[in-house]
């Protein structure tokens, strides 16, 4: 943080100086969480991802694109949800827009962990048996109150927490001249959620397991690959055909 206008270097240096951070300050839950994704991985399970408002993206960005797990979804990744994520009993609604099974895995996503929405996902999640991952700022969420009937925080109902590094506020300068700026949550996300990735793909390899990792089909053979892959999972992500 500093009062001085920050520079682009600025920003750059301290979102790479937050993402690095995440290798000893989040290493124990990295760990977790790739071998939580890896079991379900191996037990041919699907990776549930939710996010609502900015994120979804960190959701859409990881299901289903080159060098990650075909086997991911982002659930409800639409508009809508990000006008209703204070809106406490639509978790349900937003779940039917998937098939989550015991085993499995759901990370949810949320900066702040604090509203009604993707509280009631995990919740959601949980009662159906899946390992639910949560991935957002701790200090974010310990700096202000849950809007969620029952009081808690996001972090609190999760099985395995993630967290982002990213100041409350999402911004990580404070300039005199202007309101805090430089907002990090959906960088800092996704670097977290690929790094257990590559953590939970590494864990299927030492376990005999053949992740099954899509390519980039704007490369040649990248289809022929996805396509064989893909295969496996038709039953219960149909929309692999067209991915």
């Amino acid at each position: 943080m500093t009062a001085e206008a920050p520079r682009a270097a600025d920003y750059l240096t301290r979102l790479a100086e937050v993402i690095s951070s995440r290798q000893t300050q989040c290493a124990e839950q990295i760990q977790a969480a790739a071998q939580a994704i890896g079991e379900c991985v191996a037990a041919d399970g699907i990776i549930h991802l939710f996010g609502s408002g900015h994120s979804r993206l960190v959701a859409i960005d990881t299901a289903v694109r080159a060098a990650t797990m075909t086997n991911s979804e982002a659930i409800c990744p639409d508009e809508w949800v990000c006008e209703v994520e204070r809106v406490e009993g639509i978790g349900e609604i937003v779940l039917k827009r998937s098939d989550i099974r015991a085993g499995e895995v759901l990370v949810v996503i949320s900066n702040s962990g604090l509203n009604p929405l993707p509280i009631d996902v995990a919740l959601g999640g949980k009662a159906r048996g899946a390992t639910v991952i949560g991935l957002g700022s701790a200090a974010h969420s310990l700096a202000g109150e849950s809007t969620h009937s029952s009081g808690q925080r996001l972090m609190e109902v999760v099985d395995i927490f993630l967290d982002t590094g990213v100041p409350a506020g999402d911004a990580l300068f404070r300039p005199a001249d202007t309101p805090p700026v430089g907002p990090a949550s959906t960088v800092a996300g996704s670097a977290l959620m690929h790094a257990t990735l590559v953590e939970a793909t590494r864990w299927l390899v030492e376990h005999g397991h053949q992740p099954p990792i899509r390519r980039s089909r704007n490369l040649p053979g990248g289809d022929e690959h996805n396509t064989a892959v893909a295969a496996r999972y038709l039953d219960r992500l149909p929309e692999l055909r067209w991915m």
